[in-house]
């Protein structure tokens, strides 16, 4: 079979979100001619539901004892129904909401740079790139979850190396394989997928990943002073 051959079966079949792992340069020629939204989405979200449940586990876990809480049996129940119900529906809202304002940004992005692409384009990527994310999340919070290990601190982090707080613990944790692995897809899909240029796409990602960084680092140290006026 001819090379010609081998690249028209590729770009026939659709995108594998689980071929993302082993063969993005694949996935991206395949999304390039045939960008899909709703499968890999509902995946998506189900992941994100299955992040749920394992963070409403994990709080559980690294919570003190009962009798230390003042709570008994069935409290604790009600608490952790509660934590893993709040948390999965404001997952199942929130991803699609994040997923949605990120195309609309990279979308009006490619407007202004003038590169022809469509909506669904954009969005097919930003799924397809996010599930590397998820992916890190889920498999962290199944190992905190077999060493009932504190579940802020993701494994795959620089922070779990460091174990600082505050500011610098956030922005730390920012630091994480597959959060940066996600990014590094991104900038890939941007110039093979979209037709962003190669300095253009690396460049975008990184100034999301700075603004990020700052995000983090304010959120860290705001937590950080609302913990210690609660000790007052």
């Amino acid at each position: 079979m001819t090379e010609v051959e081998l690249s028209k079966n590729t770009v026939e079949k659709k995108p594998s979100l689980f071929g993302m792992i082993f063969s993005p340069n694949e996935q991206f020629e395949r999304m390039r001619e045939k960008p899909v939204i709703l499968v890999p989405l509902i995946i998506v979200l189900i992941t994100g539901l299955i992040m749920s449940v394992l963070v409403g586990l994990n709080v559980m876990n690294y919570l003190p004892p009962m009798d230390d809480l003042g709570m008994s049996a069935e409290d604790l129940q009600m608490f952790q129904t509660i934590t893993i119900a709040s948390t999965a529906a404001i997952t199942f809202f929130t991803v699609p909401v994040i997923l949605l304002v990120m195309t609309l940004i990279y979308f009006a992005i490619a407007k202004i740079m003038k590169i022809e692409v469509t909506f669904k384009k954009m969005l097919s990527l930003n799924i397809f790139t996010a599930f590397i994310g998820l992916i890190g999340q889920v498999i962290n919070l199944l190992i905190m979850a077999a060493i009932k290990g504190n579940p802020e601190v993701m494994l795959t982090s620089l922070n779990s190396l460091v174990g600082a707080t505050g500011a610098l613990g956030a922005v730390l944790s920012t630091f994480e394989i597959f959060s940066i692995w996600s990014s590094i897809l991104l900038a890939l899909g941007l110039h093979k997928v979209i037709g962003f240029s190669k300095k253009a796409s690396w460049t975008i990602v990184i100034v999301f990943f700075i603004i990020g960084l700052i995000f983090a680092a304010v959120s860290g140290a705001a937590n950080e002073m609302f913990e210690g006026m609660n000790q007052f």
